[in-house]
């Protein structure tokens, strides 16, 4: 009986959790949405779907790279870059959002801007340049895997590495001289490209969409995330040839520390290299920016980072680490996120204008997110102590994507259209978490990220594609 009221206790707090996160409307009379749009001078909360075409490793074409963990355009080369830019499941997101609708997966901006984080939304990145309602302005580039590091953060997708030390057969890229060639009609449009790996400078593809930018469009802007451990002659003459935006990840000031987070990389040779970068920036007077992953291993140094970009005039990106547990920060327990805060709360930077600001705003910004990480996780805690069953997680999930299903079935977005299909896609969630095999620590990440990000996860998993992208918003749950 005392175990029937746990049971009940729990749905209940859970239910109260996940109420609402069917496909839903922006709330334009929230004060903190208000301000947002105020603060951005806009009037959605995304330009992706109008202005961006994001590519990912597998092929799939979404707006953006939230948006492809549940809705894409279609998927190269099957799927051509002219039938994604105007597919059905495009102009639909185009739609809901200029209703101020959320599309699946659009949650997590949502959520950073409901929780005043108004710089950390990726949103933000889609704000500059002016739409092309034929042509997309903006494109990134996540092509293939190909890397040098393991970095401890990072996963299979990112890193060539990672998969084959956990065996992961790596797939043929569907990228090839065809699409570079059917590239060649959008480069002129293009205002800005964004280039991921793996590592940038060591997929191959990657310079012949270079070459073509250059001479087709030379005013396009070309942004690189690099680890930093490459430079030789043929990159020299690759940014000799024109202006590029370099972004280098650099997690730690100390030697030993960085080279344990990102494993095989050289301290003193990135170090070197990120000194070639920035001169090359400043002297072509292009942005340097560098990007640090705060993480239970590091976050002493967000202070040192800090000071450290400002020496040499860059902007500081916090990228969030959502996973493995044993890295993210939102994963602490209550009394070591206070820790952190406590710890944060003895600096203050300066307001200046230009990159200082920036960096300011940004330090900020990240130590308000920490506090709401403390808050929820104070919240998890006090709600759910150690019990995490999954079978009463699955009940919640399948409790919402019937929610879900009786307000989206007819949508053009929705693969669920009947009961059958509805029925499928529970037996497919139920079978990929048993196949996961679930260790108590995993399971308190399930809870704990199912709650913190419900909105997605939910919405994610009724729009999912294919039993594929299932298994991937899964996995992102437990890691």
């Amino acid at each position: 009986m005392k175990h029937k009221t746990w049971h009940n206790n729990l749905f209940s707090n859970l239910n109260s959790l996940f109420v609402g996160s069917a496909l839903c409307r922006i709330d334009t009379s929230n004060s903190i949405v208000l301000e947002y749009f105020n603060k951005k001078n806009k009037d959605r909360l995304c330009f992706a779907p109008f202005k961006n075409l994001f590519f990912g490793v597998d092929g799939r074409i979404s707006s953006c790279f939230a948006q492809s963990y549940a809705v894409s355009y279609g998927k190269y080369p099957q799927t051509s870059i002219n039938e994604a830019w105007n597919s059905i499941a495009a102009n639909s997101i185009r739609k809901l959002s200029e209703k101020l609708y959320i599309a699946p997966s659009c949650n997590l901006c949502y959520t950073q801007v409901l929780e005043n984080n108004f710089e950390a939304n990726y949103a933000n990145v889609y704000d500059q340049h002016d739409s092309d309602s034929d042509f997309p302005v903006s494109m990134e580039f996540y092509l293939d895997n190909i890397c040098n590091l393991e970095c401890i953060m990072c996963s299979p997708e990112n890193s060539s590495l990672i998969a084959k030390a956990r065996a992961i057969k790596k797939e043929k890229s569907p990228y090839n001289e065809n699409f570079v060639n059917e590239l060649k009609l959008y480069i002129p449009h293009l205002k800005h490209t964004h280039f991921f790996g793996g590592e940038p400078f060591l997929i191959p593809i990657y310079y012949d969409i270079w070459e073509h930018i250059i001479q087709l469009n030379h005013k396009c802007l070309i942004d690189i995330t690099t680890n930093g451990t490459i430079l030789n002659d043929k990159i020299k003459t690759l940014l000799a040839k024109a202006k590029f935006n370099i972004n280098i990840s650099i997690d730690s000031l100390q030697s030993k520390r960085f080279e344990s987070i990102r494993t095989h990389a050289d301290f003193k040779t990135v170090m070197e290299n990120l000194e070639y970068y920035y001169n090359y920036c400043k002297t072509n007077n292009t942005q340097f920016f560098i990007s640090f992953c705060p993480m239970q291993q590091n976050w002493d140094e967000i202070p040192d980072i800090l000071e450290f970009a400002n020496k040499h005039d860059a902007g500081l990106v916090y990228n969030r680490v959502w996973n493995p547990a044993a890295s993210a920060l939102w994963t602490l327990p209550p009394e070591k996120l206070g820790e952190i805060i406590e710890y944060l709360g003895k600096f203050q930077f300066s307001k200046a204008s230009g990159i200082r600001g920036f960096n300011s705003e940004g330090f900020d910004t990240l130590r308000n997110q920490i506090k709401i990480w403390h808050k929820s996780a104070i919240e998890f805690h006090n709600s759910f102590g150690d019990h995490n069953q999954v079978n009463q997680i699955l009940d919640i999930i399948h409790s919402e994507l019937k929610l879900c299903y009786a307000q989206n079935k007819k949508t053009a977005l929705s693969k669920i259209k009947n009961r059958q299909q509805f029925s499928n896609r529970i037996g497919e969630i139920h079978s990929i978490v048993e196949e996961c095999k679930l260790s108590e620590s995993e399971r308190t990440i399930f809870y704990r990220n199912l709650i913190m990000q419900k909105l997605f996860f939910v919405n994610a998993l009724f729009f999912a594609e294919d039993s594929e992208k299932i298994r991937k918003i899964i996995n992102l749950a437990i890691a």
